[in-house]
């Protein structure tokens, strides 16, 4: 399947960093953060990093997937929960899994300092709404947490632009996107589609606009002539 070109590929790499830069925060809302890393310090920086850029987020640091997934358990939602990918017992990749199993709504990101395109693919198919360097500056960070919680993905540009294959592009698909993606193809609606996957139509929309995003496909139609042109 070959739906980004290269002519193309690029271009959405750079319209994904000027979407970041350009973001209006007040149309992205996200007031309740969960950070789950075992190195307290970095968790703690964190909280102390986004009240300063923002003091309505109200952000919970926790040390653990475990105790990520617990406190998710406890009832009031979170509008994004940010797992670190390398924990002990648990990886991000696994908490990740893990919450999505008990709480299929949760949105779920992961940061690290490792950005290997194979670890990036392996938290999509998990059901990651994004993967995040440490090494990224303050703004962008922020951008890119609001992102998420708003239903988008954020892949860095750089990981992208590694994934040159169109096999490896089909990686970036979530499972859940992959499904949506085959039915998407048909020419279903998000209504029809939900319907047959027994999704909220909500979940569908989030689906439909990642996928197209990550297709490069500027319209269903464009999507599905794409897809059937490459069977």
């Amino acid at each position: 399947m070959s739906l980004i070109t290269k002519s193309n590929f690029f271009s959405i790499s750079d319209f994904c960093v000027k979407l970041l830069l350009t973001i209006n925060k007040r149309n992205l809302p996200m007031k309740r953060l969960l950070i789950a890393d075992d190195h307290l310090m970095i968790g703690s920086a964190m909280v102390y990093l986004l009240k300063q850029l923002d003091p309505s987020i109200h952000t919970v640091s926790v040390g653990s997937a475990k105790a990520a997934l617990e406190t998710v358990a406890e009832g009031k939602p979170f509008d994004l929960v940010l797992l670190d990918y390398d924990m002990p017992g648990t990886n991000g990749i696994k908490g990740t899994g893990l919450i999505h199993k008990d709480h299929p709504e949760q949105t779920v990101g992961i940061i690290s300092g490792r950005t290997e395109p194979q670890l990036v693919k392996a938290a999509i198919a998990a059901g990651a709404a994004g993967w995040l360097p440490k090494s990224m500056s303050d703004e962008p960070l922020l951008h890119a947490l609001r992102m998420m919680a708003a239903g988008g993905q954020f892949v860095p540009s750089d990981v992208l632009a590694e994934l040159k294959s169109s096999d490896d592009r089909w990686d970036l698909f979530s499972e859940a996107e992959q499904r949506v993606a085959k039915q998407l193809a048909q020419g279903l609606s998000d209504k029809e589609i939900a319907l047959g996957l027994e999704l909220e139509p909500k979940t569908v929309r989030n689906h439909v606009r990642n996928i197209l995003r990550k297709a490069g496909a500027e319209s269903r139609t464009k999507f599905a002539l794409a897809f059937h042109e490459n069977r």
